[in-house]
């Protein structure tokens, strides 16, 4: 795990500048190391699996990868100048102009492995700085929105009918929109255990054969009725029948225990602290580690959704924002690590797994006090042993901004959506752009 020495060894043994990959040559820049070349992305896995990462609050990314450069970086000191991160001594260089925040822990190692594709200025034509509406539209990921989201349309494509219950999990307890589809949406299983017949349902001084139990409930579920409601709680109640069925959770209804092989923030073995000393949050450590363990376990899942909150940052951000950055950086660092542990028969889990980082928007360039607003455009990530690590798209103008003050997006997000569709989710073109809605250009990460 990286550590702030680490990070300014790091610093020295690289130099000043990242070697850069022309866009032409299929990489995005700031992809090298100083002269050490990365090593080449693996092929895109047989039985990819998607790893989403919902970075929920609207994040300042600025203040992630700010500028170090060129005419961006006087605006950013302008705007930023009790915030802003400006000591060439707290960034690692990336080229082009950016800089990586030295918080951002274990980032900084990915990068210069190669295996971060970063998308500074994505968003989307016309945005809403409502949580709630732009959290939606990022969701429905739609060139005309209808409700549902871009993966539970995907989910309505790809999954069976009858099947494939367990094959889009979130391991939040709640069901965002993205996840839901049409005909078919994701479910959400946020613990290791209980997935059984639930046993308070168990009544009487005897208890009924499990087995005959179990059987009796599946044929109700399945039992003909025409009534809307009855259909309904009947499809919900299949779902979780199939999903406690699966070999993976055992006799006990409960995943094998697994011990992490590495020590994830929040944890007491973690060296990277809070700035105050305590330990960072493990909120995404313990989602990550749930992941881990059901990939160990064997679920046949494809795409699983996990998120960070607490990045609404309109004040306090100076105390707040390395702390979390802290939390999410350690935390898909550690996550990458473990993942190199584990090994399914489809190959090492970290052959096969890729992170999709997404917040609903930026901040706004202007600093308040103590904070920043919402803003517009932002920066997604990916981070696997298949991609192409470097910068894809253009970092926004500081020096043209729209009519609040708010940097104008430089790559659509249903951009990233399309390639992850079809470059690692496996969809045909055609099919990509029907569940998008129209065609967007494809990134060169994949």
């Amino acid at each position: 795990m990286t550590t702030r020495r680490e990070f300014i060894q790091t610093l020295g043994a690289t130099g000043a500048a990242l070697a850069g990959l022309t866009a032409c040559g299929g990489g995005g820049k700031g992809s090298g190391s100083g002269g050490d070349t990365p090593p080449p992305p693996t092929p895109v896995p047989a039985s990819p699996i998607l790893v989403i990462v919902n970075i929920d609050g609207g994040y300042d990314w600025l203040n992630v990868m700010p500028p170090n450069a060129g005419s961006n970086l006087g605006v950013y000191q302008a705007k930023r100048a009790t915030l802003g991160i400006t000591d060439p001594a707290l960034v690692m260089d990336l080229g082009g102009g950016s800089a990586l925040n030295k918080d951002f822990i274990g980032m900084d190692a990915l990068h210069l492995q190669g295996r971060v594709a970063w998308i500074p200025g994505i968003g989307m034509p016309n945005p809403n700085l409502s949580h709630f509406t732009s959290i939606d539209l990022w969701g429905q990921g739609a060139a005309v929105p209808a409700g549902t989201g871009w993966l539970g349309r995907f989910a309505d494509t790809a999954f069976s009918a009858s099947g494939d219950v367990l094959r889009g999990l979130t391991v939040t307890s709640d069901l965002p929109v993205m996840l839901k589809g049409a005909s078919r949406s994701f479910v959400s299983i946020p613990s290791a255990g209980g997935y059984v017949f639930p046993s308070y349902l168990l009544s009487g001084g005897t208890v009924p054969d499990a087995t005959l139990l179990e059987s009796g409930w599946g044929s109700a579920l399945n039992a003909a009725s025409t009534d809307p409601g009855y259909l309904a709680a009947a499809s919900a109640g299949r779902l979780f029948f199939d999903a406690q069925n699966n070999a993976a959770f055992g006799a006990g209804g409960s995943l094998t225990a697994r011990a992490p092989a590495v020590p994830y923030p929040g944890d007491a073995a973690f060296t990277t602290k809070r700035l105050d000393g305590g330990n960072l949050t493990s909120s995404l450590s313990n989602q990550f580690k749930l992941i881990a363990q059901m990939i160990a376990a064997g679920l046949p899942t494809q795409v699983y959704f996990s998120r960070l909150g607490g990045w609404d940052t309109h004040s306090n951000q100076a105390v707040d924002h390395p702390n979390l950055q802290r939390a999410l950086g350690g935390s898909i660092k550690a996550f990458y690590d473990d993942l190199a542990t584990i090994t399914t028969p489809s190959g090492t889990a970290q052959d096969r797994v890729m992170i999709l980082a997404y917040s609903e928007f930026g901040r706004r360039v202007q600093e308040n006090n103590g904070g920043t607003d919402h803003g517009t455009a932002g920066l997604s990530f990916c981070v696997g042993k298949a991609v192409k690590g470097g910068l894809y798209g253009g970092y926004p103008d500081l020096g043209n901004l729209d009519g609040n003050g708010n940097m104008k997006f430089t790559t659509d997000f249903r951009s990233l959506y399309a390639t992850v569709l079809e470059r690692w989710l496996g969809q045909a073109a055609t099919s990509t752009d029907t569940l998008l809605g129209s065609t967007y250009p494809r990134l060169g990460f994949l």
